[in-house]
């Protein structure tokens, strides 16, 4: 197959690798590469919009601004079961093809964070070579993607972001669960998962306060999130130990 039938079948199969610009995202390189933190080349916007989606959003000088929708208020365990699974989303075919046609784009690029992001996409095709020896252990979650997500975002007053400041809270079998992962993606591809939180916009304000998130991370196959799970009574106040 010529090298430009290649690109072509590529970008065919692969319709949700975007090559992105962007500001760093403060992950060093012992973490998969975060594709959700980077402004698109081609549109401009923020990939994975949905970041920001619901309740009341930020403008550059702090200041809090309407969404602009009324929203139903929820809380994210309750909703749970809403938020759409697929399939496994992606093959096992072609895998080669596809790394030297990104290894020869990276040897094009010059930006930086460009470059990076492409090699990001090896990384998650050359997982995939990998995959029956840790099948087992990654077919216990669900997955769904960035669309079903954002349909649940724009239904319900919920955000997403980054789940650092709800890591000291999260109950025994959430912590459990991250940690068993990050065992297995260290052993899959010797890189560390990036974990997210949906939950209420006001959860993410405060330090210390009881919240309840539906906790995701970050797939290391292609692009697309894996569900661990969603807790509320469980979570641990640190006023309490």
């Amino acid at each position: 197959m010529k090298l430009i039938e290649k690109i072509k079948s590529f970008f065919k199969e692969e319709k949700s690798a975007r090559i992105t610009l962007g500001p760093s995202t403060g992950l060093d390189d012992s973490f998969l590469f975060d594709f959700k933190n980077y402004q698109s080349q081609y549109t401009g916007v923020t990939m994975n919009s949905f970041i920001s989606v619901g309740g009341a959003d930020s403008d550059s000088s702090g200041d809090e601004i309407s969404s602009g929708s009324q929203k139903i208020a929820v809380k994210p365990k309750d909703v749970l079961q809403e938020l759409e699974t697929v399939p496994t989303p992606w093959t096992l075919s072609n895998l080669d093809d596809k790394i030297e046609v990104l290894k020869y784009k990276r040897e094009l690029i010059t930006q930086h964070y460009s470059k990076r992001e492409v090699e990001g996409l090896i990384e998650r095709l050359e997982n995939r070579k990998k995959w029956g020896k840790f099948k087992n252990f990654f077919d216990e979650f669900q997955n769904t993607t960035d669309e079903k997500i954002d349909d649940l975002l724009a239904k319900y007053d919920l955000v997403m972001k980054t789940s650092d400041l709800f890591v000291p809270e999260f109950p025994d079998d959430a912590i459990a669960v991250m940690k068993k992962y990050t065992e297995n993606m260290v052993k899959l591809c010797k890189k560390k998962p990036v974990f997210y939180v949906i939950a209420e916009p006001n959860k993410f304000k405060k330090a210390y306060e009881r919240r309840d998130p539906i906790l995701l991370v970050q797939s290391p196959f292609g692009f697309y999130w894996q569900i661990l799970g969603a807790w509320d009574k469980e979570m641990i106040l640190l006023s309490e130990l």
